[in-house]
């Protein structure tokens, strides 16, 4: 029997190789392409997981806040390099590592790309790949001032929804964050008279802000959270009723500011008192009548309003319950003080005398608007 089988001939045999040529051509290329892509993708992720080791990762939420602030949340500061994220450069609070390295063989593989090109960063904002022949580059802010220009701001109210008014300067909001140098620094602002209050040039995180009012020692801690490019709002309020008592805020007249009262003078002759206007409105004062009882019998020659003299006299001197007239009225604006002097002291109301000490000398001063202060020297 004659068979009909025939084999392949040189040139088609040549075709089938030059085909299959092309076909693992084809493959090759797109194995290449994907390959690249890949590594591109790997590297694009290990940037972002590098970039929120640096400054945190804002999907992290806890108790409705931002949490993680990684490295520059805990330090206040960029780190230097990469090593950073994972030893510690020597700062106390510094809390990594930052970054996971999951391999013992290669534990410095976070610093590298996909193409084990070393990342490109040196303390700035943004780190980089090269790897692949073009820059891959990944921001962590766009600017430092984003990360380190951040404020609080807020109003300190007690109890019952009173601002501090005259007690002010000895209220006070202080707030510790990290300092950049492995340490923590401290702000301390008082609020104004209406209780508002603002800080700044604050790095991003969660930081403690206490708020003290010295004359009872009450105290609120709270933290804040502050994230990149942020001015935070946070009102203050106290468990007691601290100023609602006693402030001026029913409109009864001017307040004296405590322990404003001070004796001075070679032979304590002088006295001064500072007032507060918390009436919510304008006060004109154009007379006062200052009363007190001293042995020897003593008398005063001169009234200043802060240092503007509005009275002057010494024959006769003013006694005690006197009325002095100003010689120009005097404006108190709302939300402001002013220092009262009664100056010159002496022991004869006319005539030659010797200066009278007023230390222990309790003196109650009525002003036109009807406000009374009494204070003791």
């Amino acid at each position: 029997m004659i068979s009909s089988e025939k084999g392949m001939t040189l040139i088609e045999l040549v075709m089938v190789i030059i085909i299959i040529g092309i076909i693992a051509g084809v493959a090759m290329q797109s194995m290449t392409s994907v390959i690249s892509t890949g590594r591109m993708e790997a590297t694009k992720r290990e940037l972002t997981s590098l970039a929120h080791a640096v400054a945190g990762n804002p999907e992290i939420i806890g108790n409705g806040a931002r949490v993680d602030f990684g490295y520059f949340g805990d330090v206040g500061a960029l780190p230097p390099d990469l090593e950073a994220l994972v030893n510690n450069p020597g700062y106390g609070t510094w809390d990594g590592p930052y970054i996971n390295t999951d391999f013992v063989q290669a534990a410095d593989d976070y610093k590298k790309d996909a193409w084990g090109v070393a990342y490109s960063y040196n303390g700035g904002v943004e780190i980089t790949s090269t790897g692949s022949g073009s820059n891959i580059t990944r921001k962590i802010a766009n600017n430092i001032a984003e990360l380190t220009g951040n404020s609080i701001q807020g109003t300190v109210l007690d109890a019952e929804g009173v601002p501090p008014g005259l007690y002010s300067d000895r209220v006070w909001v202080g707030i510790t964050y990290p300092d950049g140098s492995g340490t923590t620094a401290d702000i301390t602002v008082n609020p104004s008279p209406n209780g508002n209050y603002t800080i700044g040039g604050l790095p991003v995180g969660n930081h403690r802000l206490t708020t003290v009012f010295e004359d009872t020692q009450d105290t609120v801690i709270s933290y804040v959270t502050l994230p990149p490019n942020s001015a935070v709002v946070n009102n203050v309020r106290f468990g007691s009723a601290l100023w609602a008592i006693g402030n001026g805020a029913s409109g009864n007249g001017l307040d004296y500011v405590t322990g404003s009262a001070t004796l001075y003078g070679s032979s304590g002759q002088h006295v001064q008192f500072k007032v507060y206007n918390n009436t919510g409105e304008q006060v004109t004062i154009e007379w006062l009548e200052a009363t007190f009882s001293h042995v020897p019998e003593a008398f005063f020659e001169r009234v200043k309003w802060n240092n503007a003299k509005v009275a002057d006299s010494n024959d006769p001197r003013f006694a005690s319950g006197d009325r002095v007239d100003f010689s120009t009225p005097k404006v108190i604006n709302n939300g402001t003080s002013k220092t009262i002097k009664l100056e010159r002291f002496r022991d004869a109301q006319s005539g030659s005398a010797g200066w009278a000490f007023m230390g222990g000398t309790s003196i109650t001063v009525l002003l036109s608007d009807n406000s009374e202060i009494t204070v003791t020297f």
